[in-house]
């Protein structure tokens, strides 16, 4: 489990980004936790100690989170976007939570739903759902005859045979390799995940899905707030490095705390023509019915 941070936005020319009228429909897995959903074996929960610190990470057997809010948590335990989220209470973005959890014998793909049941019985999570109209894009190939840019190459198959799998893996036992830095040049992803860090998205082996979610996932880093839908029929696994202007990987070091600003319409980031440049594709702004997770009610946890 990897998450991870602002931009620089510049005015594009105009159709840079496609409009495409009439709404889609989009839908999610919005369901609240059962009887029968996995839960932590155990969970400590503080308020957060280090505000300049924040992110989770989750290793075998253990979740460790600083400084999460109740919505980045929401966010991670559902697979949603952050405007899929609507409500809840005043201190919901500004309070950050440390998180320390085992998970046992549960495999790594239960984390996000034992995260669902923590919400629910610590923070006492209630909500509906509820469809509305958003503005979402829809990551489409770019060029007319299908070509991909020089940075997009699909690898062959089996060459990534386990998701998450890292290169050169400790033996067994020992501690996992701690993940590659976004602002070293020679950093390699591991099979299957995306290095995250300002104006740089390093892949090895995922699928475009993932790459879409990542431009519409985090804002921080892409300076896009909006849902990102795959549309470009590609299948397979690809590796890329791609990279675009933002003013803090010019200083070679991460941005200050604090959610980025909202980019205003029509001022987009320089990520827009780099990824047409670099990857071969392209953003369509649509809209689209999406299922959202509107918050009822919601009470900070007690520490223990």
């Amino acid at each position: 489990m990897k998450e991870m941070a602002v931009f620089k936005r510049i005015a594009l020319a105009a159709g840079a980004v496609a409009a495409t009228v009439g709404p889609i429909v989009l839908s999610a897995q919005i369901v609240a936790p059962t009887p029968e959903t996995p839960i932590f074996e155990a969970a400590s929960i503080r308020p957060a100690a280090d505000t300049g610190r924040t992110g989770g990470r989750g290793t075998p057997g253990r979740f460790a989170g600083f400084n999460l809010s109740l919505r980045r948590l929401i966010r991670q335990a559902y697979d949603i976007h952050d405007s899929q989220i609507v409500g809840g209470p005043d201190w919901a973005d500004s309070q950050g939570f440390d998180i320390n959890a085992t998970t046992g014998e549960k495999p790594p793909d239960q984390m996000r739903f034992m995260m669902q049941t923590l919400l629910r019985d610590r923070f006492k999570l209630a909500f509906h759902t509820e469809k509305r109209e958003l503005p979402i894009y829809a990551l489409v190939v770019a060029r007319s005859d299908g070509k991909l840019g020089s940075g997009l190459r699909r690898i062959p198959d089996g060459e990534c045979p386990a998701p998450g799998a890292r290169r050169g893996a400790p033996p067994t036992g020992g501690p996992p390799a701690a993940p590659p830095s976004p602002f070293d040049p020679n950093a390699q992803a591991s099979c299957g995940s995306i290095v995250f860090g300002p104006g740089r998205l390093l892949a090895h082996g995922v699928p475009i899905d993932m790459l879409a979610r990542s431009i519409g996932g985090l804002p921080a880093i892409t300076a896009f707030n909006r849902i990102v839908v795959n549309e470009t029929k590609l299948e397979g696994h690809y590796d890329f490095d791609f990279k675009w202007t933002n003013e803090f990987a010019a200083r070679g070091g991460p941005p200050p705390a604090g959610p980025p600003p909202t980019p205003a319409p029509g001022d987009e980031p320089t990520l827009v023509t780099a990824l047409q440049e670099q990857l071969g594709l392209k953003l369509d702004a649509r809209r689209a019915m999406v299922d959202v997770l509107v918050i009822d009610s919601a009470e900070k946890p007690s520490e223990n």
